[in-house]
């Protein structure tokens, strides 16, 4: 089954964390970003780059279907300088109780120089087959598209009638953030710790984390704004240190106006601000980020004009909690939580590079966070 007229109104009812799809020639391409963003990000492109890659973009469908196929042609990424070369591209089925993850290297391969292309290296089609366990009737089924590179989807086969799920059922949270909650270097897209988190709590994610990303753009908070969602969850703090993107005197207005551009349409909707989990070159050091021979982020020394406002992490979470008190007063309905209490000092010790979790560090990222959220902001 080639993408027809008819199946590709099906997927848009189907789709499910995304704000864009673009026809190909041969299928349909996504983006996180909705169209109207990209002339406002199209002087950074790593900002569609990463919008790109599907983290936490799934297919809901209902189908007795035992057998499903499906082709895909990935999109990965490689930088020789180095010696780095994104993972394989992971697709996973999920139905009452049962998930099975079926991974390719086969994709096209893009060769980086910085922001520069240098090369690309054409592949072939991926073919997913899963096998599912018998049914007697029609099931929910949910397809989990590779959270670590763009895809152009081909073809949906099943050996059964399938259409759109009503999955209205499950409240909606929107979940913004850096690549700790993109987690491109998961175990796949069941791996990235708000879709384990979602599948724990019974809510459907969109997941606008967005790897290096995450600077509290308009736009970003605009989409935020456009959406309907049960929870808001804004996970802060990170990528500003990495890029140096704000001072002292400039983050806390900025985050004010991220958060009140979502007000304008979200009036009482639960807001948690969630400050940096744990990096240790960046907890006493600013930014830019660089990383060593032995491949470990690591800061930089303070300038010595003390006025500038350098931020640390541990700047950044005394002006979030602080922040978030302030609005709490006039502001019911938003929340502060201290990315300590996802991972800690102790448990950023596994992290390979010093700032990234690997892949059971975010499983434990999505442990802590169902710990936590409060369940009557899900009723």
């Amino acid at each position: 089954m080639t993408i027809s007229p008819e199946l590709e109104h099906k997927l848009g009812w189907a789709l499910h964390g995304i704000a864009r799809m673009d026809k190909t020639s041969r299928g349909l391409a996504f983006s996180r970003l909705p169209e109207w963003t990209y002339p406002q990000h199209s002087h950074a492109p790593i900002v569609a780059k990463m919008a790109e890659r599907l983290s936490g973009v799934h297919i809901d469908i209902e189908t007795a279907a035992t057998q499903i196929t499906v082709t895909y042609r990935s999109l990965r990424d490689s930088n020789p300088s180095t010696n780095w070369i994104s993972g394989p591209s992971t697709i996973a089925v999920t139905t009452e109780g049962f998930e099975q993850s079926i991974s390719h290297s086969n994709g096209d391969l893009r060769v980086w120089n910085f922001d520069v292309i240098e090369q690309e290296i054409e592949g072939e089609d991926s073919v997913a087959e899963f096998n599912l366990p018998e049914t007697n009737s029609p099931r929910i089924v949910q397809i989990w598209l590779p959270q670590n590179c763009p895809i152009e989807l081909i073809s949906i086969e099943a050996n059964d009638e399938w259409q759109s799920a009503d999955t209205s059922h499950q409240p909606l949270w929107l979940h913004y953030g850096s690549s700790i909650s993109h987690c491109e270097d998961a175990d796949g897209p069941l791996g990235v710790w708000p879709v384990a988190a979602a599948r724990e709590l019974g809510l459907d994610v969109y997941n606008l984390a967005l790897g290096g990303c995450a600077n509290l753009e308009q736009f970003a908070a605009r989409t935020i704004r456009d959406m309907p969602a049960k929870l808001i969850s804004l996970k802060l703090g990170i990528n500003v240190v990495n890029n140096a993107s704000y001072t002292a005197r400039t983050f806390g207005p900025a985050v004010h106006g991220f958060i009140d551009t979502i007000r304008d349409a979200h009036k009482t909707t639960p807001i948690l601000v969630i400050s940096p989990v744990s990096c240790p070159a960046h907890e006493d050091n600013p930014g830019p980020s660089e990383t060593s021979l032995d491949g470990m982020v690591q800061g930089q020394p303070f300038s010595r004009h003390s006025w500038i406002g350098e931020l640390t992490l541990r700047g950044i979470r005394e002006i979030l909690s602080e922040l978030v008190a302030v609005r709490a007063t006039t502001d019911p309905n938003i929340h502060y939580l201290d990315g300590l209490q996802l991972f800690n000092h102790e448990e950023a010790l596994t992290m390979p590079d010093g700032i990234h979790p690997d892949a059971a560090g975010y499983r434990t990222i999505a442990a802590n966070f169902v710990e936590r959220v409060p369940r009557e902001w899900l009723s």
